[in-house]
């Protein structure tokens, strides 16, 4: 389903009754760009997603919010077309403390359905409620359950459109993950044969509600793919909300939909007498029960986690001492006994887990591992904690840690004191040393006549009082974020890490701790910079690319490049951070073609790339602190002498280093054990792709087409061909014989460049891209862009300093002026550096299938050696 075009539109019009302003407006909002781009804070991932219904990338300022009704929308049918960001309208309402406001609103999307058209904004479920507090007259609960914004309705009906506010609650966050893991193959189709779908569907026939695990079982051959497909293309259903498709013996298949929610009641109340995640009642206490093969997980709403075998759960459950209750039941436990539970330590726990086991082998006649007598002291207390609390389980924790004498020894008066100067003295931006603190609070001491804790009481308070908040007063948030805790999802949601491969990469450059020589001189050069791009679930390196560039979109090609011809793969999703780099119009165009959704790193918060951050660390440690010339000692000039000088040490090139860093990378690393896997990155990929399927119809040949995918663009994407000219881009002209024509002249067509070699650009006539040549080969050739840029920087300020108009480079001109630069330093650094890559960036594109040129042989001359002057020899 493509974009609707202009007839198409109006047609959409006449038939909706649209009036005809209502009709321009819209219009207006189609042909212009977004009102704002989003951007990413503490608090929010941004990003774009490359729209197959639009044609082109969407904006969103959440990935858990208005992603989701990006997703949505572009699966349902009744979506025409969707805008981000699409234009400000001004509200006008009544604030809380009763004065009238009215502030700008730029709506998240503006949505043209098939029989309506309005604005829609998306919010978190858990921030409506505090925004109908906050603002009670801009958001309110309807009596359905949904939610309305009345001074947005009127606003957008003063238009002709209307205004909905959509929450995040009215998706299962697996339904999302579910139609992230199928995009695959409802944007590009696979192909299923008519003999696999036949078996799929007489499967479901005679056996409804199967499992994608016993449905592969049954047909070894079958591919995963066939599936996938079938339910994408809405020939089998599932619920989608109901579990991963990673799954496999989770995901039940029917062949209507109309099977699927009363199939699933009766899987949830049948077979199984204990589902997943039961809320039961046991002594006292609430507990969610998980059967695992033949054991029953037993999680507290407080304490230890219990595990009893199947036989005995069930046994329990049958003489009524384990209940079923409702989710929304209270819980029985009391605050005093809640409390208990909380401040019992590990230890005390898992001996009163050991005691309760005891205890019920005990009561089954089975063998015990302690006496009689400990068993029944144990009971009785278990009965006597029973009887006061309604928890027999706190008579089976262990008072060991309560022992001794646990008076306060401080007055209740230098205590208060003391947080007194902890809050005015401690936590403030001046961040004062704590022995200075506690002096200051030692002579307050003395002039109250109280009596001041000891210093190392103090500083055990002062350990205890330093939080979070009190580090962001003493020393800003970043200083703070380095001790905010990780963040743990428990909930069904997204997998923070991808739930395949190639669901989510991470893309991220680093300066290497390694001094480079040149391989003529062998004379020091520079850093180098690594850019890699990892695979999130497998954590597998798909790409690593070594230049002495700092980070630039010529990088990330590079690194696309690399994935295609290793892998023949893209990831769906990259994560990238605030780099310049990642927001150029060329980076964004890229990942729009190759259908990316990019996805922008909060600032200032390196833990979201952790996955890549921690390659850097492991890189570095394992392999470039092992080599000659790492740069450790110079990390402390001061202790640094000429025996440990790196540049002295160095000895690896270019060439040699990327070689052995690509095998570290894909062969060392790749199949080492990871500690958050448990197993290598190869072992995880293989295990990943066999449960998301191969994907064969994704793969990306790295042909010559990718490449030219790859190039970058001019700021425009076309160029006008002059008859005589040729075209000019990046301040040269270039020339093909095809541009003689009079059919071409005058004409603007799409135009891409090779950054590394400035001798050629690709214009595309005629329905093919034709390699035109500069008409300064001889100057330009092998030159790269960021090359080029300096000689450019260096005409443009000659031009400056002499007041000239602006004159194209041409081919005297520009002989003459490289003649004069000679000398330049930053020119031949970078010409050196350009030089070493040359031999890593030819042997990535070692397989660009370019046709072969023909070329005429010329006849054999046969040579008559009798025929051949003789001279005398010169004195």
């Amino acid at each position: 389903m493509a974009r609707l075009t202009d007839e198409e539109f109006r047609v959409w019009c006449q038939r909706n009754n649209i009036e005809p302003q209502t009709a321009a407006y819209i219009q207006r909002i189609r042909e212009a760009s977004p009102e704002r781009k989003v951007h990413s804070r503490a608090s929010n991932v941004s990003g774009r997603y490359p729209s197959m219904k639009m044609g082109f990338s969407i904006q969103f300022e959440s990935q858990h919010v208005e992603l989701w009704g990006i997703y949505t929308m572009e699966r349902d049918e009744d979506v025409l077309e969707m805008y981000d960001q699409p234009t400000r309208i001004q509200l006008h309402y009544q604030a809380r403390s009763g004065r009238k406001t009215s502030p700008w609103h730029t709506p998240d999307f503006l949505v043209l359905r098939c029989a309506s058209a309005g604005f829609e904004e998306w919010k978190p479920a858990a921030s409506l409620d505090k925004l109908a507090v906050s603002q009670p007259h801009r958001y309110q609960r309807q009596a359905s359950g949904g939610w309305q914004c009345p001074p947005g309705e009127i606003a957008a009906s003063e238009v002709g459109l209307s205004y909905r506010v959509r929450s995040s609650a009215e998706y299962h966050p697996l339904y999302i993950q579910n139609l992230k893991f199928l995009q695959d193959f409802w944007v590009h189709p696979f192909q299923v044969e008519a003999e696999q779908e036949t078996q799929v569907l007489e499967s479901l026939q005679a056996y409804p509600g199967v499992s994608v695990q016993s449905l592969l079982d049954a047909h070894p051959g079958l591919p995963v793919d066939v599936v996938w497909t079938l339910l994408t293309s809405l020939r089998i259903f599932t619920d989608l909300s109901a579990a991963s498709l990673m799954s496999w013996n989770q995901v039940f298949l029917y062949r209507s939909p109309a099977e699927v929610p009363k199939a699933s009641r009766e899987h949830q109340g049948g077979k199984e007498a204990i589902p997943l995640a039961s809320r039961l009642l046991w002594d006292g206490r609430l507990w969610e029960a998980e059967v695992q093969d033949t054991t029953v997980v037993l999680r507290p709403e407080s304490g230890a986690v219990f595990t009893l075998t199947l036989e005995h759960f069930q046994r329990l459950v049958n003489v009524g001492e384990i209940k079923s209750e409702r989710l929304e039941t209270p819980s029985p436990l009391r605050d005093s006994t809640r409390d208990i539970l909380s401040h019992a330590g590990p230890k005390a726990l898992e001996a009163a887990n050991r005691r309760w086991g005891e205890i019920l082998a005990y009561t089954r006649g089975e063998a015990i591992t302690v006496t009689a007598r400990s068993i029944q002291n144990w009971m009785a207390a278990f009965r006597r904690a029973e009887a006061e609390s309604g928890c027999g389980y706190l008579g089976l924790l262990d008072q060991v840690a309560r022992r001794g004498n646990r008076t306060e020894r401080v007055s209740d008066a230098s205590k208060q004191l003391l947080e007194e100067f902890l809050t005015t003295h401690y936590a403030v931006p001046q961040a004062k040393r704590a022995s200075a603190v506690y002096r200051l609070y030692r002579e307050e001491c003395e002039q109250q006549g109280i009596t001041p804790i000891g210093e190392r009481t103090f500083y055990r308070e002062r350990a205890r009082f330093t939080s979070q908040e009190v580090t962001t007063l003493r020393r800003g948030k970043r200083a703070a974020y380095a001790s905010q805790p990780f963040f743990y999802s428990l909930d069904q949601t997204t997998p923070r890490h991808g739930e395949r491969p190639f669901a989510l990469a991470h893309l991220d450059h680093t300066e290497l701790d390694l001094v480079l020589v040149s391989s003529i001189t062998g004379k020091p050069l520079a850093r180098p910079w690594a850019t890699f791009m990892t695979d999130a679930y497998s954590r597998r390196v798909l790409a690593c690319y070594v230049t002495f560039d700092p980070p630039s979109y010529r990088s990330a090609m590079m690194a696309f490049r690399l994935c295609v011809r290793r892998y023949g793969r893209l990831p769906q999703e990259l994560v990238v951070d605030q780099g310049s780099e990642f927001g150029s119009v060329y980076f964004e165009s890229l990942l729009t073609r190759c259908l990316v959704t990019k996805l922008d790193r909060p600032p200032h918060q390196p833990r979201f790339g952790s996955v890549v951050e921690r390659l850097f660390g492991t890189t570095t440690t394992e392999m470039l602190h092992q080599l000659r010339g790492n740069t450790q000692a110079s990390k402390t000039p001061r202790h640094m002498t000429q025996e440990v000088d790196p540049k002295r040490l160095a000895v690896w090139t270019l060439e040699r280093f990327a070689a052995r860093l690509s095998e570290y990378v894909h062969e060392v690393y790749d199949q080492m054990d990871h500690p958050a896997l448990g197993q290598s990155p190869r072992e995880a990929y293989a295990q990943g792709m066999e449960l998301a399927g191969s994907r064969s119809h994704r793969l990306i040949p790295y042909s010559e087409d990718f490449l030219m995918l790859t190039r970058p663009s001019t700021a425009t994407g076309t160029v006008n061909i002059h008859p005589s000219r040729g075209i000019t881009v990046n301040g040269l002209h270039y020339w093909h014989d095809s541009m003689r024509s009079a059919l071409v002249s005058g004409k603007s067509v799409p135009v891409r460049y090779e950054p590394f070699d400035m001798g050629f650009v690709y214009a595309y006539s005629g329905g093919q891209w034709l390699e035109c040549i500069a008409d300064a080969f001889a100057q330009v050739h092998g030159r790269s862009e960021r090359e080029w840029n300096l000689i450019l920087d260096e005409w443009r300020e000659q031009q400056r300093q002499h007041s000239q108009k602006r004159v194209t480079l041409n081919g005297p001109l520009l002989a003459q002026f490289l003649q004069k630069l000679q000398g330049d330093e930053a020119l031949l650094l970078q010409r050196k550096l350009d030089l070493e890559e040359q031999a890593q960036r030819e042997a990535i594109l070692l397989k660009t299938p370019k046709a072969e040129k023909t070329r005429e042989v010329p006849p054999l001359v046969e040579l008559d050696l009798t025929k051949i002057s003789r001279y005398e020899e010169y004195r």
